[in-house]
C-alpha cells in the first residue's frame, strides 16, 4: 500500500504520531469507522496505552464520535471534514453517519485491509474509474454506479463503486496466492443471506465480463457460505452463463427498429426490454455481432458462433477468505452518541503506568 508522505505529514500536523496518522489515513480512505481492537491489531499490541492515547486525541479534538453497542463496545466514526480535506478525500461519504448494516460492512472492509496492507489498492472512485475507463478503455456505462438526485435536476450526480469494497492489484508473491491481475473483494455480513452478494455480482457483471482476467474474493466469517457463493460465481461466469441467442437476436431486432426511426412499432414492453438488453450487451463482441447481423441477416446459430468465446468465461478466478470477526456487537445499540467523552469517563483521566511505552 502506497501512502503519500504529504498526506501522513498533514495528519501528523494535527497532533498525531506517525503510527496514528497511518491508521487514520486507512480509516478515512476505506471505511470511516473503526474499533479499538483494530488499532491494536494495526500496532501489534494486545492492550491499552497506544489505543487509549489515540481515542483521547480523536475525541477531544472532535475528529471522531463514538457510539456504544452491545457489551458497551464502542465503534468510532472518523467524521471530521478537516481530516478528509487535508488528504484530498473531502468527497468521500465515509465521514457520514451510516446505518448499522453499513457500519458492520465498513468494519469488515477495514478488517480485510488491515490484514492485507501490502496490496496496491485503488483507493478512491477516481482511482477506479481512471484504471478501468482510461487505462483499460472500458465504457463508463459498464462500471457499477448509482445516481444521486439533487433538489434540482442539474444537480444529479452519478457515482461509481459506491459499495467501497476493496479493489487492488496484488503484489508479487502476495500472501493470498493471487495471480497478478486486478482483484475484486466482497465482504459478506454475517447472518445475512447471500442475496446481497448475488446482487453485487450482477451489478459488477458488465465490468467483469470485459476484463481479460480478474480475481474475485468472497470474504466471510461464515465458511458455510463458500460453496453457494462459488456455485453462483461459476453459474454467472462459466459456460452456462453465455447469453441466450434468442434474447440477443430479439435485442438486435428492436435496436434496429429504434435506430431506423420505427419507434412507433415499439410497445412499452419492447422499450423496457431494449433498455435492459442495452445494458447487458455492451461488450465489443456483441456490437460486432449486431453490425454483421444487420448487414447479412444472420441466423441464431451464426450469431452463437460469433459470440462464442470459451475463454471469456474462464477469466474470473474465484477465491474465498475467512474473516476473523463477526462483529456480533450490533445486536443492541446504545441510544447515546458519544461525540464528546463523558466527564466521569474522560480518556484524559485514564491512568497510565510510568513504564508504559510511549511513541515520540
Amino acid at each position: 500500500m502506497n501512502v503519500r508522505p504529504e498526506d501522513l505529514s498533514a495528519i501528523r500536523c494535527l497532533g498525531y504520531t506517525d503510527t496514528e496518522a497511518r491508521f487514520l489515513y486507512l480509516v478515512a480512505t476505506h471505511s470511516g469507522y473503526f474499533m479499538q481492537r483494530q488499532y491494536l491489531t494495526f500496532t501489534d499490541q494486545s492492550h491499552g496505552w497506544l489505543v487509549n492515547r489515540l481515542i483521547t486525541r480523536i475525541l477531544s479534538r472532535r475528529h471522531a464520535r463514538a457510539t456504544a453497542y452491545a457489551n458497551n463496545t464502542h465503534v468510532y466514526n472518523l467524521y471530521s471534514r478537516r481530516i478528509y480535506d487535508i488528504i484530498d478525500k473531502d468527497n468521500l461519504r465515509n465521514r457520514r453517519r451510516q446505518s448499522i448494516e453499513m457500519i458492520h460492512t465498513r468494519l469488515m472492509i477495514l478488517e480485510f485491509i488491515l490484514a492485507n496492507l501490502d496490496e496496491n489498492y485503488l483507493e478512491t472512485e477516481a482511482d477506479k474509474t481512471d484504471y478501468f475507463a482510461c487505462q483499460m478503455g472500458i465504457s463508463l456505462t459498464a462500471l457499477p454506479g448509482r445516481m444521486y438526485y439533487g433538489i434540482k435536476s442539474a444537480a444529479n450526480t452519478r457515482r461509481y463503486f459506491v459499495d467501497r469494497f476493496p479493489i487492488f492489484l496484488p503484489a508479487s508473491h502476495n500472501r493470498l496466492g493471487l495471480a497478478p491481475v486486478v482483484t475484486f473483494t466482497y465482504c459478506d455480513t454475517p447472518g445475512a443471506g447471500l442475496f446481497p452478494y448475488f446482487t453485487h455480482l450482477r451489478q459488477y457483471e458488465n465490468l467483469l465480463r470485459q476484463l481479460p482476467s480478474f480475481n474475485f474474493i468472497f470474504a466471510s466469517h461464515e465458511p458455510s457460505k463458500f460453496d453457494r457463493a462459488r456455485a453462483f460465481f461459476a453459474k454467472t461466469f462459466g459456460p452456462k452463463g453465455q447469453p441466450d441467442t434468442i434474447r440477443l437476436r430479439h435485442y438486435f431486432e428492436l435496436r434496429k427498429l429504434w435506430e431506423t426511426q420505427h419507434t412507433a412499432d415499439l410497445t412499452r414492453a419492447d422499450r423496457d426490454f431494449l433498455r435492459d438488453a442495452t445494458r447487458q450487451f455492451q461488450a465489443k463482441k456483441y456490437e460486432a455481432a449486431y453490425q454483421k447481423w444487420a448487414a447479412e441477416g444472420l441466423s441464431e446459430d451464426q450469431i452463437r458462433v460469433l459470440i462464442s468465446d470459451p475463454t471469456n468465461y474462464k477469466t474470473g478466478s474465484f477465491h474465498t477468505y475467512v474473516q476473523p470477526e463477526s462483529y456480533a456487537i450490533f445486536s443492541t445499540e446504545s441510544s447515546r452518541d458519544y461525540r464528546r467523552p463523558p466527564k466521569d469517563r474522560s480518556p484524559s483521566k485514564l491512568s497510565v503506568s510510568a513504564s508504559a511505552p510511549c511513541e515520540q
